[in-house]
């Protein structure tokens, strides 16, 4: 406000005056208070006077100044402003905590929900003062930040605040959202198939069993055209009349192997071929499948809705204040799910919960898939594409803010600043530098995923073969003690 006061205190009219003399009781001054002026910080020590009116020639501003200018001015001379941050790595983090001698305690923070505020505090000359940062995502810090946001304890505050009605409520202004995430259920990766039990999955059960029937019905065949009432005519060798040889014929084209003799008669020649065809066949599919594992496993059924999670024999991690914010959305399977789940989990600590995710793949949780990818890097896990996956649905996609109570004059200020900031790229370049910092730290115990990228090939994916010969072996005993 303006506030114009006379110099004298006597009943002057308020006109122009024929005398172009004037004097100081001739004028009003007009007087203003700001609190970023004269060295104060937020608090007024003295008025300003902003202009005088002086009853000349109808009247006119001595100065002719601008009555009402911007509240917040650009330099804030290195004034203090306090923040508030809740939330966890990588949007908070803490690097260093010190006593001053005053007793009492500093806070040196960094992260995605800090650097930015900084580089804003740096343009406008403040200087920064951390409160105690509460680094989870529990409902007691939750509000205790809050607390201090509404009490004045801070001025603003940033972290792992979602823009939703439950965060930005009348008492607050949220700034523009700087992070636009997607909150999913993330679930354990299907499992890769061990070599024994991909080569008997080749096929189906019904393939097998048909091949199966095709080789006992072509030992009929065999056996019948060397044992019919025509066997005078068709003048089949020996090889074809005994039982045990067709069968032996049969098996040999089977696995690829010569016979002792081919047919004689025309129309078991015809037969022989087609069994030839048919086995080259089968045998070329399943050589297509088997090298097609070698290179790439086959991997268990995937989780994708979640009705598939409700079945799975794997716990839910919960967070309380997850639960909180679902409640509030429109997503009711969501809320079912973490109702009806019976195996649950306290993730008040997302991070563990990703940890356990990765090194146990027992446990789903509800977090951003950026989240565990950074967690995963600071594990050394090479390819966590194939440990953390997601169902297809997507539970929210909302955008990451900072908060000021109601009316703060800085909001405006920030906010351009901050659109600058990212425009920039600048946020960009700070998340690739944690990346980067999250990698350096997992290489040293850098692992691969449970199933390598790479597949030595062993005696397991032979293992078929080896003991289809070992059944072949014994039963020749048998039938070689037997004769």
């Amino acid at each position: 406000m303006v506030v114009l006061i006379t110099n004298k205190f006597a009943n002057r009219p308020l006109h122009a005056v024929s005398n172009t003399k004037t004097t100081a009781a001739d004028r009003l001054n007009l007087y203003t208070w700001f609190p970023f002026k004269l060295g104060g910080c937020g608090e007024v020590q003295d008025v300003i006077r902003l202009d005088e009116w002086v009853f000349e020639n109808n009247g006119r501003f001595l100065q002719n100044r601008h009555l009402y200018p911007p509240k917040v001015p650009k330099n804030f001379m290195g004034c203090p402003i306090k923040f508030g941050t809740f939330g966890i790595n990588p949007a908070v983090i803490m690097t260093e905590n010190y006593t001053q001698k005053d007793g009492s305690t500093a806070y040196k923070l960094t992260g995605l929900s800090v650097e930015i505020l900084k580089f804003v505090c740096e343009k406008m000359n403040l200087t920064i003062i951390f409160l105690a940062p509460s680094l989870n995502l529990d409902v007691i810090p939750f509000a205790k930040s809050f607390g201090e946001l509404v009490d004045g304890l801070s001025d603003a505050l940033t972290g792992s605040l979602p823009l939703l009605p439950i965060v930005v409520t009348s008492l607050f202004d949220a700034t523009i959202p700087y992070l636009h995430v997607n909150v999913q259920i993330l679930v354990p990766c299907p499992k890769a198939i061990l070599g024994t039990e991909k080569i008997l999955t080749t096929f189906s059960m019904s393939v097998w069993l048909t091949t199966g029937l095709v080789l006992l019905l072509t030992t009929a065949v065999f056996w019948c055209a060397g044992n019919g009432l025509y066997r005078s005519v068709s003048n089949e060798t020996h090889t074809y009349r005994s039982l045990s040889n067709c069968f032996h014929n049969a098996w040999a084209v089977f696995v690829g192997v010569s016979v002792p003799q081919q047919p004689t008669s025309s129309s078991l020649r015809v037969f022989f071929f087609l069994y030839v065809c048919f086995c080259f066949a089968i045998s070329t599919v399943f050589q297509a499948f088997f090298v097609s594992y070698l290179v790439e496993p086959m991997y268990e059924k995937k989780l994708e809705t979640i009705k598939d999670l409700l079945i799975a024999d794997i716990i839910y991690g919960y967070n309380p204040l997850i639960n909180l914010v679902q409640e509030t959305i429109e997503y009711s399977e969501a809320v079912t799910y973490s109702y009806q789940k019976t195996l649950k989990e306290d993730c008040s600590d997302p991070r563990k919960c990703v940890e356990r995710l990765i090194t146990k793949r027992d446990i789903a949780t509800v977090s951003p898939q950026f989240f565990a990818n950074y967690v995963a890097r600071e594990m050394g896990i090479v390819d966590v594409g194939k440990i953390v996956c997601s169902l297809d649905e997507t539970l929210l996609s909302v955008g990451a803010t900072a908060l000021f109570k109601k009316g703060n004059p800085l909001l405006d200020s920030f906010n351009i600043l901050m659109r600058r900031y990212l425009e920039a790229g600048f946020l960009e370049k700070h998340w690739t530098e944690l990346q980067h910092q999250a990698s350096l730290r997992g290489g040293r115990i850098s692992r691969e995923a449970d199933g390598d990228v790479f597949f030595a090939f062993s005696f397991s994916h032979l293992m078929p073969a080896f003991v289809v010969l070992l059944v072949g072996a014994v039963f020749s005993s048998v039938v070689f003690i037997g004769e």
